[in-house]
């Protein structure tokens, strides 16, 4: 069963289907006026004959599909995508030269072409009555005398007489819509040599159409002369049961495919919900370059930050992903391709580091909190440099003792599906003092086996009916930053809980001496290099540089500096 892969439209006044689709704009100066032709079934019959529609290409190519809503419409909607692809491709990879041999196989092709339509019925001779006289008169009469015009303006060697010549015989075949039925477009050298042979083959035509209105059907004896014409292969018909249908579709299939926190396939929803509010339609196949182009400066318009990183990411990494699997999606091209909106970073945007003064006053806040997220995920971050989500989603598994008898945190994904950055995201760092003086081993001992900040008192497992669902840990790590912020920690550079992260990667090289890749591997920063990647630190390191940082004297400090303030 061939299925429709982007909509046809309707056009007021008729309930006849309509074939539209856009030009590129790149193309435009080069296809603008041209004639374009293409071949459509008469019936749903997998052998059926066709007929021809030719328009004349603007911005747009629009023709009817001569059937409302349909199979065979669907069937010719099919037929005409494939066609137009195929020549828009062929526009787009420019003019072509073709061998001596070659244009003799497309006049030939011409010669066939032109017998195909006409000799099961040739134009017939008539006697007319002429000034009381009867003469006998023929359509190909008249086509010797096109040929004959067309043999003259060719003679001229210029292009205003092979345009003059192509004229001339328009009547007996329209080139410009033969070569696009053909997804051709022809260097000048190759269009003209195409022109300059193209009367010759036109009086065999008249010769053996001649032959056949007089009831000679014996074989065309220049049949056999012609070498084959061997068409290039026409863009792939993507109409199957399989192939995605709507933007949704793709992001389904990309998103079983590829594995995505919940946060992010949430995040990429909304992106593409947007995108097709401001396209119009759900239909991925629809979508050209030009679309891509324009959506990325409405974004720019708006002012937003990191676009290449985000929206532009998101529909890349979906296209990217319909293309590599094109057998079962359908998708056969990527307009995001190599779109971005560079972005300057501006001076005074950069994200900072809180300060030791800042972090004190965290910490000692976090010491007289009751609630256990507020409690001890400041500590942790301040002690590890993690992202909060990794603090966040943690469970009582989670914390672990190592061969050398240290106390641990596993940062691992969590066994209700909360996930990881990527995979360098996943490390084992060992627990500061300071924490295990404060009694987070027994904290940890009250929630079982199941999360530490989420889940209720009997720390449940987080139920989630739909795999865009955020994690619960979600929640945690925003009220971690609310209560940050709370905290009179407001500057819009400072991330109420990422801020650690950069606070951590120069305090702990600072206050231990250790290397920036000791700190990386405790922070889950990915290696710079493949062979770095090999590095193994152990914990028995991490324990130690982490020992250095002074985490229970900050909080002990902020009686005398209440306030926060730059360091």
């Amino acid at each position: 069963m061939v299925m429709r892969i982007s909509r046809p439209m309707k056009r007021a006044g008729t309930k006849n289907e309509q074939f539209k689709k856009r030009v590129p704009t790149a193309l435009l100066p080069v296809l603008r006026g041209k004639k374009f032709a293409v071949d459509l079934p008469q019936t749903v019959a997998p052998d059926s004959p066709t007929y021809t529609v030719t328009v004349t290409l603007s911005d747009m190519i629009t023709f009817s599909l001569g059937a409302p809503a349909s199979r065979l419409a669907a069937i010719r909607y099919a037929a005409a995508l494939g066609h137009v692809e195929a020549f828009l491709e062929a526009a787009q990879r420019g003019p072509e030269d073709l061998s001596h041999l070659q244009i003799t196989a497309l006049l030939g092709d011409v010669h066939k072409a032109l017998l195909a339509q006409y000799e099961a019925n040739p134009p017939a001779r008539h006697k007319v009555v002429v000034d009381g006289g009867v003469e006998e008169w023929s359509e190909l009469s008249e086509w010797q005398d096109m040929i004959a015009d067309a043999e003259v303006a060719v003679l001229t060697m210029t292009p205003q007489g092979r345009a003059a010549a192509i004229s001339r015989v328009r009547r007996i075949i329209d080139m410009d819509a033969f070569l696009s039925a053909r997804a051709l477009l022809l260097s000048d050298k190759s269009y003209r040599d195409l022109v300059e042979g193209l009367p010759a083959i036109l009086r065999r035509v008249v010769e053996t159409l001649s032959n056949r209105s007089q009831g000679n059907y014996s074989a065309d004896p220049y049949a056999p002369q012609y070498p084959q014409w061997k068409a290039k292969t026409a863009a792939k018909q993507r109409a199957t049961d399989g192939d995605v249908k709507t933007f949704d579709d793709l992001f389904d299939r990309w998103k079983a495919a590829d594995k995505r926190a919940a946060s992010t396939l949430s995040t990429w929803r909304g992106y593409l919900a947007r995108f097709k509010q401001f396209v119009g339609h759900d239909d991925p196949h629809r979508v050209e370059r030009v679309d891509a182009l324009r959506w990325k400066d409405a974004l720019v318009a708006e002012g937003l930050k990191k676009i290449s990183t985000t929206y532009l990411a998101a529909l890349n990494t979906l296209y990217r992903f319909g293309l590599n699997n094109s057998e079962t999606t359908g998708i056969t091209r990527n307009p995001f391709d190599g779109v971005k909106a560079p972005q300057k970073a501006t001076a005074g945007t950069k994200r900072l580091p809180f300060t030791r003064v800042e972090v004190a006053v965290i910490l000692n806040a976090g010491r007289k909190e009751k609630l256990a997220h507020l409690r001890w995920i400041p500590w942790l971050q301040a002690q590890t440099g993690s992202r909060v989500a990794e603090i966040a989603q943690l469970w009582a598994t989670m914390v672990i003792t190592d061969d050398a008898g240290h106390p641990c945190l596993h940062i691992t994904t969590a066994p209700d599906g909360g996930s990881l950055k990527n995979e360098g995201s996943e490390r084992v760092v060992p627990i500061h003092p300071d924490l295990i003086e404060d009694g987070f081993l027994e904290f940890v001992k009250t929630r079982g086996k199941g999360p530490l900040f989420y889940g209720g008192s009997k720390g449940k497992a987080a139920v989630r009916l739909r795999d865009d669902q955020k994690h619960p840990s979600k929640g945690v790590s925003n009220r971690v930053g609310t209560w940050v912020r709370g905290l009179g920690i407001t500057d819009p550079r400072k991330g109420p809980t990422h801020s650690f992260r950069h606070w951590f990667k120069s305090e702990l090289p600072r206050r231990s001496g250790c290397n920036i890749r000791l700190v990386d591997a405790i922070q889950g920063h990915s290696a710079e290099s493949d062979a770095a990647g090999y590095h193994h630190s152990e914990t028995s390191e991490m324990l130690e540089a982490i020992s250095k940082l002074d985490l229970k004297g900050l909080a002990d400090s902020v009686p005398m500096a209440e306030q926060p303030a730059d360091a």
